[in-house]
């Protein structure tokens, strides 16, 4: 997929949005929801999950710099996680998950990009689709994987996606990832609205290095199976 990149840095206050769009994208309810979103929003970074990634994307997105990490391609379309921002994109790292859900079908990927800050330091964000259809033990050892693959990241971090956290073990198991990393979770307002299994929520925003003014979950109607989390930070 081609990519944009603008010359420009994410301000002293950012905000971000996060949404698995169930493959909706292109879709008329969605796209016009997702305008609505931006209109009223206006988020610097834009993380997607399941998205769509074809001709239309790059028209979508003709005014953002974004990056890709597929985990399924079609004939027609590829799918998998798309990070989007307004300032330019210092460099990114694409993964997908050593294995594949139900043993036979897919990988998961994620995509790990850096970013300018207006204050002169460097934002990393990853942005995350955690294997499914496993069990718990596989997933552990994903997210321990993550861990070692940022160990070495220092300043700012945002790690934000859908974790699939459907159970006790994947939840203990992700706070233990947080507290390695000195992550903190998002507290989200209306935090009804986000996607939840078994009574526990799927979606998650966690941070480091940057103040987290407010955050919360937007109810848009069923436009996909889940819902976004917008959250706004500031460095200082």
């Amino acid at each position: 997929m081609p990519t944009h990149t603008h010359h420009t840095s994410l301000p002293n206050s950012f905000s971000l949005l996060c949404w698995n769009v169930h493959k909706e994208m292109g879709q008329k309810k969605f796209n016009q929801t997702f305008h609505q979103l931006q209109q009223q929003y206006n988020p610097n970074l834009i993380l997607f999950q399941e998205a769509v990634l074809n001709a239309s994307t790059h028209q979508q997105f003709a005014h953002h710099a974004y990056e890709t990490a597929t985990n399924i391609k079609t004939w027609r379309n590829a799918f998998g996680v798309l990070t989007a921002s307004q300032s330019s994109f210092h460099k990114k790292l694409s993964l997908k998950t050593i294995h594949r859900e139900l043993h036979m079908t897919t990988k998961k990927s994620l995509l790990i990009t850096s970013h300018p800050l207006e204050n002169g330091e460097t934002l990393t964000v990853v942005n995350l689709h955690a294997i499914n259809f496993v069990p718990s033990s596989i997933f552990i050892k994903e997210v321990d994987r993550l861990l070692l693959e940022l160990s070495e990241i220092k300043g700012s971090l945002i790690v934000a996606g859908d974790f699939n956290t459907w159970n006790n073990k994947r939840l203990i198991h992700l706070e233990k990832f947080a507290n390695s990393m000195g992550l903190t979770p998002a507290i989200l307002k209306d935090n009804h609205h986000v996607k939840k299994l078994f009574a526990k929520p799927l979606d998650h925003i966690f941070y480091r290095g940057v103040k987290l003014v407010e955050a919360s979950a937007i109810d848009t109607k069923k436009v996909s199976d889940h819902n976004p989390i917008f959250a706004q930070f500031k460095t200082s």
